[in-house]
């Protein structure tokens, strides 16, 4: 049983690394022309969904396992903590994008441009964070 929740936290840390992109993907958002950023900030939602819907996988497998694994208080809190700090962001993230998104000739796309891309450059950093907390357990 051990195994299969191993291969799906895995997964789920896999399609959570569409955050390690996102700072670089939100820096397009303004270069493109209007519908076109219209389409590219749609796949870009659609991503942060992935996201979320991963990063709710990987809490519960990841809760699982670490039951399973005995390691230090101190270390499970930290985590919780930054899952819990990185799905918040996510969702202000998609937020924005949701509001953006609400005009179809895409004319309030430029008003949350630069909470999108800060937000991303965040939840960029904070994954990164819990990635390299997930790799080096104390």
């Amino acid at each position: 049983m051990n195994q299969v929740f191993l291969y799906l936290h895995v997964l789920a840390a896999a399609l959570m690394g569409v955050y390690l992109m996102f700072p670089f993907l939100a820096q397009r958002i303004q270069v493109l022309p209007g519908q076109g950023q219209f389409g590219f900030l749609s796949v870009l939602f659609a991503a942060n969904r992935v996201g979320q819907l991963a990063l709710v996988i990987s809490l519960l497998t990841g809760g699982y396992l670490v039951g399973k694994a005995g390691l230090s208080v101190a270390w499970m809190v930290i985590v919780v903590v930054l899952f819990l700090a990185l799905g918040a962001l996510t969702g202000v993230l998609g937020s924005a994008m949701r509001k953006a998104l609400a005009d179809p000739n895409g004319g309030s796309i430029g008003t949350y441009a630069g909470k999108i891309k800060s937000v991303s450059v965040i939840s960029g950093i904070l994954f990164f964070v819990l990635l390299t907390l997930m790799m080096f357990r104390f």
